[in-house]
């Protein structure tokens, strides 16, 4: 009997250890995976209230000798940041604004409505997803830089014999109109993923609107969108982190216009910068500066909205 217990009470102290095992190495593996995360951000920070004669001081090892935000006084004067910034703002602003509203309607009727053709317009906005917007550049900028507005420009020069034609270049409409006709940054992922959340709603939440006199547009207006909170914020926030990154459209497109997005912007002044001014290393101090206020509106974005974004990652079948 004394050695039956010997055993139980063995058994139960490894059990206890091997538990205790697993959740130091997940602490420690939890620890280092933020780590990962976390060190591109902490550097930059730490660089960016470093006095640029110290970032090249090999004694420093992380912490600065002197701490000062003199780097970010001098960036906002020298990077224009309010000016560009809120041009972005505006540019991402409006354009999530629209891609929140044409593609929740489509991922709408593509979820509740049976059609002729409905697999295969799903089909092609799975497509849009998979293919990049590099291999549509130049015609999307040959028809910017004559645009006709969809051949009734073309019509008009058959009796007038030239065709009117205006150039959006260097406009905000080169945003504007793509997510108008749902092919703007993305369009495809947030169709898939509005269908998605759409096609998971009860049916019984349509019958009950049509018994109250809803009409379909009343149905997703009233019933649909004040129940799919999450995958609108989702949407927000990708969309909005797009525009706000993007350089490889504003590149091609607002390269004649003083009028930049912050990012292109801030790009062509960093890859000059070096160029312009003797001191590289005070540069190379203000550049950091720059790039986290670039990044630090996204991370309180996804801080703010991280909760409904995991909700509908979830939601719409998404495993990462």
């Amino acid at each position: 009997m004394m050695q039956t217990s010997n055993v139980l009470r063995a058994k139960k102290m490894g059990s206890k250890a091997s538990a205790t095992l697993y959740k130091v190495f997940r602490l420690l593996l939890l620890i280092g995976l933020s780590y990962i995360v976390i060190y591109p951000i902490l550097s930059l920070f730490l660089g960016s209230i470093t006095l640029p004669e110290d970032l090249m001081d090999e004694s420093r090892a992380w912490l600065p000798k002197n701490p000062t935000f003199t780097n970010y006084v001098n960036s906002f004067s020298y990077f224009k940041f309010f000016k560009h910034a809120g041009i972005t703002l505006q540019i991402a602003g409006i354009s999530t604004l629209i891609q929140l509203i044409v593609c929740s309607l489509i991922g709408y009727g593509l979820a509740r409505y049976s059609f002729v053709g409905n697999s295969f317009l799903f089909g092609c906005v799975v497509f849009t997803i998979i293919m990049p917007i590099q291999t549509a550049l130049l015609p999307m900028y040959l028809d910017y830089m004559q645009f006709d507005f969809f051949g009734i420009g073309q019509l008009i020069g058959v009796f007038t014999g030239t065709p009117y034609t205006v150039n959006l270049t260097g406009t905000k409409w080169v945003y504007y109109l793509p997510a108008i006709f749902g092919v703007g940054f993305n369009s495809g992922l947030f169709i898939f993923l509005f269908r998605q959340f759409f096609k998971g709603m009860p049916k019984d939440l349509e019958d009950a609107g049509k018994v109250d006199g809803c009409n379909p547009f009343m149905i997703y207006l009233r019933i649909m969108v004040p129940n799919t909170k999450p995958v609108f914020v989702t949407v927000a926030l990708l969309s909005y982190i797009y525009y706000w990154n993007d350089t490889t459209l504003s590149n091609i497109m607002m390269m004649g216009t003083n009028d930049k997005p912050r990012m292109l912007y801030v790009k062509s002044l960093m890859a000059s910068a070096v160029i312009r001014h003797r001191d590289a290393i005070r540069v190379m101090a203000e550049n950091q500066a720059i790039a986290l206020m670039c990044v630090a509106p996204l991370l309180l974005l996804f801080i703010i909205g991280q909760r409904f974004f995991i909700e509908s990652m979830d939601r719409t079948g998404i495993k990462g």
